[in-house]
Parts: C-alpha cells; sequence; structure tokens
C-alpha cells in the first residue's frame, strides 16, 4: 500500500487561531475538527505521555486531507492499572465522560458538523463511546470515535511482523518515529513486558510493557520501519474516516 499522507502539510490548530479566523472559517469553510484524547502513565521506554503524542501527531498528519481542524488535546485520562507506577495520573471515569461530553458539546455548538475523537489509550473506550452517542443525539453531530493502535492492528503485522501491545513495538515506533529522543533504549529489558493471560486480573499490572500475544510485541528499535509504521498507521486512519463521511452523506 502506497502512502498518500502529507507530513509537511500544516494543519490549522483550533488553539493558534484568533476569535476572529475561527469566526471566518466555521462553520463556511471547515465543519470537521479532530479532538484527539489520551493519559498519562507508564510506557515501559517511552515518555508517560506516549498515549498523548501518538494521537496528536496522527491528528495532526491526517486532517489537511481531511479539510479538518485540530482541537487542543485532552491529556488526563483514565489510567487503571499502570496507575501505582512513578508518573502515572488518573481522573475519574464520571469526570472524564462529562469532560468529553462538555467538549463535545461545545464544539458543536460553535459550529462543527463532524467530530473525530483521536483516542490514545485503552482505559477509556466505553466512556468515549457513551460521550459521542450522547452528543449526538442531543446535537444531531456527527461523531467517530477512533482507537488507532486496534485500528492499525493489521498495520503492525505488515509493517513490523508482529502483533503489538502497550508499550510494545507498535506504540514504541511511534515515539521512534515522532522524536528517537524520546525513547530510552538503554533502559529496556525484557524483564520489563508482561503477557496477558485470560483470566487473571492483576492490580497492579506486573509491567509496563504489556503483550498481548506470546512471544509478540516486544519493542524493537528500527527507526525507519518506525517511520513506515506511523506513516501507514495514519493512512489507514485517514482513509477509514474518508469512508466514514462519504457514507454519512447518505443522511445529509
Amino acid at each position: 500500500m502506497s502512502s498518500t499522507t502529507n507530513k509537511t502539510k500544516t494543519p490549522l490548530k483550533l488553539e493558534e487561531l484568533t476569535w476572529q479566523e475561527f469566526g471566518e472559517l466555521v462553520p463556511k469553510k471547515i465543519d470537521t475538527v479532530i479532538f484527539p484524547v489520551g493519559t498519562v502513565e507508564a510506557h515501559g521506554v517511552t515518555p508517560l505521555g506516549t498515549d498523548n503524542m501518538i494521537p496528536q501527531r496522527i491528528s495532526d498528519m491526517i486532517a489537511p486531507d481531511l479539510k479538518a481542524m485540530v482541537a487542543p488535546i485532552l491529556p488526563y485520562g483514565i489510567t487503571k492499572t499502570l496507575l501505582a507506577y512513578p508518573g502515572s495520573l488518573t481522573v475519574t471515569s464520571p469526570t472524564f465522560e462529562s469532560f468529553i461530553t462538555e467538549t463535545l458539546n461545545s464544539l458543536a455548538e460553535k459550529g462543527f458538523k463532524k467530530i473525530v475523537i483521536m483516542n490514545g489509550h485503552g482505559g477509556q473506550i466505553d466512556e468515549l463511546r457513551r460521550a459521542a452517542q450522547n452528543v449526538h443525539q442531543s446535537r444531531k453531530v456527527k461523531i467517530v470515535v477512533i482507537h488507532w493502535w486496534l485500528l492499525c492492528s493489521d498495520v503492525s503485522k505488515e509493517v513490523l511482523g508482529q502483533a503489538g501491545g502497550h508499550a510494545g513495538i507498535d506504540e514504541t515506533a511511534c515515539i521512534l518515529a515522532i522524536d528517537k529522543n524520546l525513547v530510552k533504549k538503554q533502559k529496556y529489558k525484557r524483564s520489563l513486558a508482561y503477557t496477558m493471560k485470560d483470566g487473571v486480573n492483576a492490580v497492579p499490572a506486573p509491567g509496563t510493557i504489556l503483550l498481548y500475544k506470546e512471544g509478540e510485541g516486544y519493542p524493537e528499535f528500527d527507526e525507519n520501519k518506525a517511520q513506515l509504521y506511523l506513516t501507514r498507521a495514519a493512512e489507514k486512519v485517514k482513509l477509514v474516516v474518508k469512508e466514514i463521511f462519504q457514507k454519512w452523506e447518505q443522511i445529509d
């Protein structure tokens, strides 16, 4: 698959506009916004903000081709099993869902007709789904929630040759592509990883690298593959969102 996502295009960021500029653009010229969300939690040998950096970068990469504006990221989410590790932060589920709901309502009120929530963290999937459903019903705005790592699991196998995991080969590759200096390869050892097992719930998690398939997902540090993976992942996300937009036109 060839990539057409142009990383050199500058994304239009809501927070960088004046109120006059925003008023001239939304909704007459731009009716779509991408809202990245994540959390702060331990991630093997990548930063505590890994779940923020990846959805932010993917949002920036795909926004120009989607003719979308990028809203400021919500960097605090629901951290659960990794909360005990140094630096991990959390908010409660009701607080997170309420904040997401009110932010979506505000974006809709300001004129956006389509909202893409770019999620970087698996611990808040249910809250995002409920918030999107509730705001869609009340505001009639169209909302799609993207959990990028789930959507791009096939890309991990195609480019990296194996399944990913929390702070595994796929997330590590993304951070390596974003800024290789943020990946602390010298701190890596396989004992940081734990393979999840059916029928077992351990709190806190027994490792900060959590793998989902036996023998697969351990971080690697190939910069060329990392760049290709992030590019392909962003391309996959963009194409899926474009398809959804096209299907939505049937109900306009």
